[in-house]
């Protein structure tokens, strides 16, 4: 099994893991219209996906306000199949993709500052957050996408990822 960067022809596969585990979008054609669009993105924003001769999972990070020195790099979506899920994969995907992230960062003449995530309130991914990123809380926004949503915070000198 690999975390390897999202190919072009991955589109497809990740959107019917999108269309599995969440509920914002639920037409497949206009999931894999926003994800080639965010793949398009690329370096401003980076796929990556778990691949073991099928697409498992996939995270998407969104580095914000510009190429900077000290760069924000935001968990805008992290996603793996509900068969293969409590084995620890959304773990290494996360680990695994921010090393890649952070390796590209130090080539550029970057460096990471700190990680954002936001999330639903009630959404249990919030411990594989604090527990894989040693993120925190910083804010709560009410009434956001399908309910609250909390702002975590991981800076760059607390990160878990080894």
């Amino acid at each position: 099994m690999i975390i390897r960067k999202m190919k072009e022809d991955d589109i497809e596969n990740v959107a019917k893991i999108y269309l599995e585990c969440f509920h914002g979008m639920n037409d497949i054609d206009i999931v894999k219209e926003w994800i080639r669009l965010k793949y398009l993105g690329y370096p401003a924003n980076r796929y990556y996906v778990i691949d073991d001769g099928r697409i498992k999972g996939y995270i998407l990070w969104v580095e914000l306000g510009g190429f900077r020195k000290d760069a924000v790099i935001e968990l805008e979506q992290i996603a793996v199949t509900p068969k293969e899920q409590g084995k620890g994969l959304g773990s290494k995907l996360i680990k695994e993709s921010l090393k890649d992230i952070i390796k590209k960062l130090e080539i550029r003449g970057s460096r990471l500052k700190l990680v954002k995530v936001t999330t639903g309130i009630e959404n249990q991914a919030q411990k594989l957050y604090k527990k894989t990123l040693n993120a925190k809380p910083v804010a709560v926004i009410p009434d956001f996408f399908r309910g609250d949503e909390v702002i975590l915070i991981a800076r760059s000198k607390d990160l878990n990822i080894n």
